[in-house]
């Protein structure tokens, strides 16, 4: 808590941005065509469910191997004994079987695993089929949020940290109304293994300062934990109840909710207080 913090490293699915419901377009994509058509419903019950707190656990390690069922109850019931122990991080990170539902995202790609439904390309073009569909829908960016981030500058250094392809990142973030809002991006930054050389291709120096820097994501296990590990701070950003909480410095529920951090951590900035003793 002693240093003040000067770098803030943004997450961009989930964090800049919240859709709550895409999960459901995801699930029927995810089955159309398919023998588990008549499922989606379902399917989209379930993870409704999930989000709730009620079904599965969110911030958990699971298998991901298929899972053979002739009913959607048979099959969340196997999906529910394959959660496994929680790993170290560095086990973690070798580990090629299993996946940590830090987000909705990594719920649905669980469920598409454990369905046999994301072999080949098929994984990349239900993700993308799935964005086209945002994207279509007219999803805009919190404006209160992207001027917060635009105001930091000058006093904080601000990096965009997405796993996401560039070209279909920048065409999202204009589309957001979030074009030039951040001093530094990085996409297809290999999160959570290649957080660190992603990070270095902007500062090789940044992390000899750790707790100067504040990691701010919604998916605990590629966002928070590998710089938590370092000794940098950790801001959660979780819009669903009664979920396992992972562990942060400070969490916040919306895009206004984090502006509002970000608009306080600059006041205080300005006002010579410690910048890293806003929690919440």
């Amino acid at each position: 808590m002693k240093n003040e913090i000067k770098t803030l490293v943004f997450d961009l699915d989930g964090t800049i941005y919240q859709n709550t419901v895409f999960h459901r377009d995801y699930l029927r994509f995810l089955v159309e065509g398919t023998d588990k058509a008549s499922w989606a419903d379902g399917l989209i019950r379930y993870a409704d469910a999930v989000f709730c707190g009620e079904r599965l656990e969110m911030n958990a390690f699971y298998g991901d191997a298929r899972i053979e069922a002739s009913t959607p109850e048979m099959f969340f019931r196997g999906l529910e004994a394959a959660r496994l122990p929680d790993f170290p991080y560095e086990e973690a990170l070798l580990r090629s079987d299993c996946i940590y539902t830090g987000d909705a995202w990594a719920v649905v790609t669980l469920i598409g695993k454990a369905l046999g439904l994301l072999d080949g390309d098929r994984i990349d073009t239900v993700y993308r089929r799935t964005r086209e569909k945002m994207s279509a829908d007219g999803m805009t960016g919190s404006v209160r949020l992207r001027d917060a981030i635009r105001s930091l500058g000058g006093s904080f250094d601000t990096i965009l940290l997405s796993n996401s392809y560039e070209s279909t990142a920048i065409a999202f973030l204009e589309q957001l109304g979030y074009s030039n809002t951040f001093e530094k991006t990085v996409f297809s930054a290999n999160k959570p293994g290649g957080i660190l050389d992603a990070l270095c291709t902007q500062d090789v120096t940044l992390l000899d300062r750790p707790q100067s820097v504040l990691t701010i994501g919604d998916h605990a296990f590629n966002d928070l934990i590998p710089l938590q590990q370092l000794g940098c701070r950790a801001l959660w950003v979780n819009p669903f109840l009664n979920i396992r909480k992972p562990a942060c410095d400070a969490s916040v529920r919306t895009p206004e909710e984090l502006a509002e951090y970000l608009e306080e951590l600059l006041r205080r900035k300005l006002q010579g207080s410690s910048a890293s003793s806003f929690e919440r």
